[in-house]
């Protein structure tokens, strides 16, 4: 039942996704070899569960771990692992501060 209202409320055009904060938009994804000069800040996570698409789920997580690392004062992360399904995605990675 839970499921099913969820799906009612994220129906129409619009998909239910997190959104990025304006801090979150300034956050890149960097390689491990481009983290030399930067100051770790420690893992960061984003999990979207039962979406309307993987894809959704995929970019929602995505915004979700970029919102976290700017929540933290990073600008930049690592991209460790991400895991999707039918049922929802879960993007892992490092936050870091790096030089503009």
């Amino acid at each position: 039942m839970n499921r099913l209202i969820l799906l009612l409320a994220c129906s129409g055009l619009a998909a239910c996704s997190a959104e990025l904060t304006p801090e979150a938009q300034l956050v890149r994804q960097i390689t491990p070899q481009m983290t030399e000069r930067c100051q770790f800040l420690g893992p960061v996570s984003g999990t979207e569960l039962m979406g309307m698409t993987v894809t959704d789920d995929v970019s929602s997580a995505l915004n979700k771990l970029r919102n976290e690392t700017a929540a933290r004062g990073g600008n930049a992360f690592v991209l460790s692992n991400t895991q999707s399904s039918l049922d929802g995605s879960i993007a892992l990675g490092d936050a870091y501060v790096c030089p503009t």
